[in-house]
């Protein structure tokens, strides 16, 4: 998974966490009844009131140490470990705890739940999964959570149940074409392009006009360098799908790939007239009439883009290069110069 999509899935699950670990203040534990509280529980649970976290985790550490055992200390613990995103030290004291803990207590489902995320943020996938499948059981309704159990299983190669779990999020039927096509756009997003095109081929057995799957083979087919073949699949896609603007907006990019800068043109073109806010095929397109020597087009299609994606690195470079060759000397420097900032942001983005 890429950075940026791993860390908006953490922060969507911790969002989704948040309303049963408000159920460890010590005010809500007040409304059901628990069993005697040893006094390092109670003296941490009043330190957790008062603010002071690191004096309860002080409080709790001392009390494991005299008893790793001790069931309600370890739960506590190895709650406090996860609302500080240290999931390691979560996992230790929570797999302690729940070993002792009934099944059909409150605080079981809890530690089921913060095992199964905190497995899952770390990326131990496989050990996450019988938490994440228990949890799709007691919450079924729960986008986030199936999303990661979906996930897991395509992380794992476990292609079928990939599918029944984004068919049950999507609602089709799971042996469905469409079912077919959203495990593979999942696969996709996580890299495994070849068990995605197995479910592509698949989805188009059953549905030979099922829309995006020829999208989805064309654009794996020109990653992979084969571009005539990926321009057959394009425009097997616009011949079903004639106003899907990404469609043509790949179409246009395939053929600058082989120097076909007039055949670019006509896609591109139709792709911005699709979906006008889109700055990809301005910004493709404004390096077409760059190497055309289209001067005035080539500028006016790359600022509109950089009027939509300011932080574009790719329409800075190529305006720079368009204002070098209308011997604007110090615009050109200035836009090198964002583009070069933009470009080591990147690299420095963790």
């Amino acid at each position: 998974m890429n950075k940026l999509s791993f860390r908006l899935l953490a922060l969507a699950l911790l969002m989704a966490h948040c309303a049963w670990t408000a159920a460890q203040s010590p005010a809500s534990r007040t409304s059901r009844q628990q069993p005697a509280e040893s006094a390092a529980i109670t003296q941490a649970r009043n330190l957790l009131a008062a603010g002071k976290t690191d004096a309860a985790i002080e409080t709790l550490t001392a009390a494991n140490r005299a008893n790793p055992n001790e069931t309600q200390v370890n739960h506590l613990l190895g709650i406090i470990y996860y609302q500080k995103s240290d999931y390691a030290r979560a996992i230790e004291h929570l797999t302690n705890s729940l070993r002792q803990t009934p099944a059909s207590s409150p605080q079981y489902r809890q530690e089921v739940q913060a095992l199964g995320l905190s497995h899952y943020l770390l990326g131990h996938l496989r050990e996450a999964l019988p938490y994440l499948e228990q949890l799709s059981v007691w919450s079924p309704d729960s986008t986030e959570m199936t999303y990661a159990l979906g996930i897991s299983y395509v992380q794992t190669r476990n292609t079928d149940k990939a599918r029944a779990t984004f068919a049950r999020m999507f609602k089709v039927p799971a042996m469905s074409a469409s079912a077919y096509l959203i495990n593979a756009q999942m696969m996709v997003r996580q890299q495994f392009e070849e068990l995605a095109e197995g479910e592509l081929q698949k989805a188009l057995e059953l549905d030979p006009r099922l829309p995006q799957a020829n999208f989805l083979l064309g654009e794996m087919a020109i990653y992979h360098a084969n571009i005539e073949r990926g321009i057959e699949l394009l425009q097997k896609e616009i011949a079903l799908n004639p106003a899907f603007g990404m469609a043509y907006y790949r179409l246009g990019e395939a053929y600058t790939r082989q120097l076909k800068w007039d055949e670019a043109i006509g896609p591109l073109q139709k792709s911005i007239w699709l979906n006008p806010y889109f700055s990809g095929p301005y910004i493709v397109l404004g390096k077409v009439y760059l190497k055309k020597a289209d001067i005035p087009n080539a500028e006016n299609m790359l600022r509109h883009a950089l009027q939509m994606d300011p932080n574009n690195f790719s329409g800075h470079h190529l305006l720079a290069q368009v204002l070098q060759q209308s011997n604007r000397a110090e615009e050109a420097r200035k836009e090198f110069a964002i583009a070069e900032q933009l470009r080591t942001s990147a690299d420095k983005e963790p």
